[in-house]
């Protein structure tokens, strides 16, 4: 990652020769920009979506169209992050956030215009949800392909354990702060949207550093290309993450721990709906996976950088068994709700170890492609694993159910410590071999080979 000017950088991020004071202050600066206006983007993205399915519901007195509204939001990031990696490593990044935070602003003003001038608005809703969605996915693969280029490398396990942070922080008040906002009245959650996307806007705009692509990134249009064109170069983000045993393994372990999260925190709610809790007792207790995320991701840096990510994963993987087992065993669903989102603090450290690691070994300009699979594996099974807990639990009942996602864990521990080895015990991992079809993408396309509550392993 570099933070100083075009003519030091190297083509694929990284400390340029000579990094000044001056660059270190650069460097600060716009990251602090691009984390600031991202964190505010994020509380007012996730205060609206807090309050689209109760205005859904107040709107039409409707769980089907409730439905739909909170489908509408997710729908996006399940089909667009694999061609939206290839955009990204195709057109300037800058200009992407700029463009998406852009359209969030005016989605958002006229929803709420939508919410003024008609009877029965609910089809704006339905929009202007599915928009806001599309347009997190192209901000967010552009902000973790871009910011190689705005810290330098050896501040990389500092600026993850921070960038982590801030998804945690704005999860624990985005959601509180759309429920109040709505409580006041309909459209303030959408004005809030509005007005946070508009200052990430400028913050953008503020950025000392602009030049945030290789420079063997290339350039022009890509609509022109064809559709075989385009296949061959998004199967180039899956060549990269198969090739190296570390990402591949650990994306995989990720996407499975996902699907199993999310049966047991629709096991807990209910568990707690039969023991007929408030919502506000257990919407604080669900809390907890937020609040542990955020402690785990400012205490991530020092643990990554003494233990490196691979160690790291390892051993927070294994530190999920003990609180699993205690969901299992205990009855209690506040307890086991503490349990749960206790493990949020380990999925921060295996999120900050495995955007350290790509920032490191995978070239900037596949970088986008290599982020939108991962982000395609590890959210596709939260949609996964919410679709298939309600089966689950019906088939075997709570208590079976909690103990078989805990022998699910355990398989992935053992997965984990026989596939993935120290650093220490193998020859330093080297790139994947950069042959013609990936450094300058344009050689015939019949000479490439085809190989491959809150989601570790992807910045959801």
């Amino acid at each position: 990652m570099a933070a100083a000017s075009i003519k030091s950088r190297s083509p694929d991020g990284g400390d340029p020769p000579g990094f000044s004071d001056q660059e270190n202050g650069i460097w600060r600066r716009d990251f602090r920009l691009l984390l600031g206006g991202s964190a505010l983007s994020q509380l007012g993205t996730l205060g609206a979506a807090a309050a689209n399915p109760l205005l859904a519901l107040a709107l039409t007195h409707s769980p089907i169209v409730t439905g739909w509204v909170a489908a509408a939001g997710t729908l996006p990031g399940l089909f667009l992050h694999v061609p939206v990696g290839l955009l990204v490593d195709r057109y300037d990044r800058r200009r992407i956030m700029l463009i998406s935070q852009v359209i969030r602003v005016l989605n958002s003003m006229v929803l709420v215009v939508g919410l003024f001038s008609f009877a029965n608005p609910w089809p704006f809703l339905v929009v202007a949800a599915m928009i806001d969605g599309t347009c997190a996915v192209f901000f967010r693969i552009a902000e973790l392909a871009a910011v190689r280029y705005v810290v330098p490398d050896a501040k990389a396990e500092s600026a993850m354990g921070k960038n982590e942070a801030r998804h945690h922080v704005a999860l624990v008040l985005g959601r509180p702060v759309g429920g109040a906002l709505f409580a006041a009245g309909r459209v303030y959650p959408y004005i809030l949207d509005a007005a946070t996307s508009l200052l990430s806007v400028f913050s953008l705009l503020f950025l000392r550093t602009k030049f945030l692509q290789s420079s063997r990134a290339p350039r022009g249009m890509a609509f022109g290309m064809s559709k075989r064109r385009m296949l061959v170069l998004t199967r180039l983000g899956f060549r990269r993450i198969y090739h190296d045993r570390f990402l591949f393994v650990s994306l995989l372990v990720c996407a499975i721990a996902n699907v199993g999260f999310q049966i047991i925190i629709l096991l807990l709610v209910v568990e707690a709906e039969r023991r007929q809790l408030s919502g506000s007792v257990i919407g604080a207790m669900l809390a907890t996976s937020g609040v542990a995320g955020f402690a785990g991701a400012i205490t991530a840096a020092p643990v990554v950088r003494r233990l490196c990510p691979v160690r790291t994963v390892k051993y927070s993987v294994l530190l999920w068994l003990p609180l699993l087992l205690i969901v299992a065993w205990m009855k209690n669903p506040l307890i086991g709700m503490v349990a749960w989102g206790a493990c949020s603090f380990m999925g921060a450290y295996i999120n900050v170890a495995l955007a350290v690691h790509q920032t490191r070994v995978v070239p900037s300009r596949v970088l986008g492609r290599v982020e939108g699979v991962s982000q395609f594996l590890t959210t596709g099974a939260v949609t996964l694993g919410a679709f298939a807990g309600g089966y689950v639990i019906t088939a075997f009942g709570p208590r079976l159910t909690a103990a078989l996602v805990t022998a699910a864990f355990g398989v992935i521990a053992i997965v984990v410590f026989s596939l993935i080895r120290d650093p220490d015990r193998r020859r330093a991992a080297e790139p994947v071999e950069e042959g013609a079809p990936e450094a300058a993408e344009s050689v015939p396309i019949t000479g490439t080979a085809i190989p491959v509550g809150e989601p570790v392993g992807a910045k959801a």
